[in-house]
């Protein structure tokens, strides 16, 4: 190849690349445009659901941002069993409170998953009040693995009822859902008198949003 013909190469590889980097400079400019105009004014077109997934998703996005900058963020780290690595990032995010469910939730399976089987449960059973249909089949799962060990057979009742019962369990996201089979087995092993007590508990049950303020206050 002559020396004036790979220069002619290089201008052109040159010129194809400069042409793709402003293509894709601006692309990326009209979405952060259309992202932002979504996030501060919402489509009056969607529904209340449509809305809920929205601001799940965008709260999952916030959570499953790392505090200390790694690569890997802490449900990334908890996903692969790596909660040495992730409980320090899931306690800070846990400690915030109401929106924090997921992480809540995380914790508390890491906290079993570390030995910690009583703070573990605990943390679940926050993000269970609050509503997070994922922990609430954790808890399930503790019954179905556990039997009255984990909980009382009219707990186990209120917490199968309200998860059956939930809007957001078969959410896009949710990565903890219960198989029928499962809440069939449930079911069935729960005696009828210790069920309608349970269900009862479930239809005078309110959402509970924990906070380090009111597990201070209740200590």
């Amino acid at each position: 190849m002559t020396s004036s013909m790979a220069r002619i190469l290089t201008v052109c590889w040159v010129a194809i690349g400069a042409i793709w980097a402003a293509a894709h400079a601006t692309g990326h400019g009209e979405t952060l445009s259309i992202s932002a105009r979504a996030q501060t004014s919402p489509d009056p077109r969607e529904t209340g659901a449509e809305v809920v997934r929205r601001r799940q998703a965008e709260q999952a996005e916030k959570e499953g941002q790392t505090l200390t900058g790694e690569y890997w963020t802490p449900f990334e780290l908890a996903s692969a069993g790596r909660c040495n690595e992730a409980v320090e990032d899931l306690q800070l995010l846990a400690n915030r409170g109401r929106g924090y469910e997921n992480a809540q939730h995380a914790l508390g399976l890491c906290k079993i998953q570390l030995g910690q089987e009583t703070e573990g449960r605990n943390w679940i059973e926050r993000a269970a009040q609050a509503g997070l249909a994922d922990a609430q089949a954790s808890h399930l799962r503790g019954y179905l693995s556990d039997g009255t060990d984990y909980h009382p057979h009219h707990i186990a009742a209120k917490w199968l009822y309200l998860y059956q019962t939930n809007p957001l369990r078969l959410a896009i996201g949710t990565e903890n859902a219960l198989e029928t089979t499962d809440m069939q087995t449930i079911r069935k092993s729960i005696p009828r008198t210790e069920y309608l007590k349970g269900v009862q508990a479930a239809r005078n049950w309110t959402p509970v949003f924990w906070t380090e303020t009111t597990q201070s206050s209740s200590d």
